[in-house]
């Protein structure tokens, strides 16, 4: 649950930084605010698919449960041929 905070912090914090670079750009150059606003978007969106993807690459797997004692074991009889 923290990493997925940290994940979509991240990318707030991308989101915001291009919003600074965007809003230095002089408005007689539209194709550069657009061009930086799509560049922040995309960017935004890989980051938080790539983080996702290595979150649940690096998290550990959860073991499957053990039976306690022999007695939780059942084996069934095989078929008559």
């Amino acid at each position: 649950m923290t990493a997925q905070f940290f994940i979509i912090g991240f990318c707030l914090l991308w989101i915001l930084m291009c919003g600074r670079i965007w809003w230095v750009i002089d408005r007689q150059h539209p194709w550069q605010r657009h061009a930086l606003a799509v560049g922040a978007g995309l960017g935004a969106g890989l980051f938080y698919l790539l983080g996702t993807l290595l979150w649940s690459a690096v998290k550990p797997k959860p073991e499957p449960p053990s039976p306690l004692s022999g007695e939780t074991i059942r084996v069934s009889p095989k078929p008559p041929k």
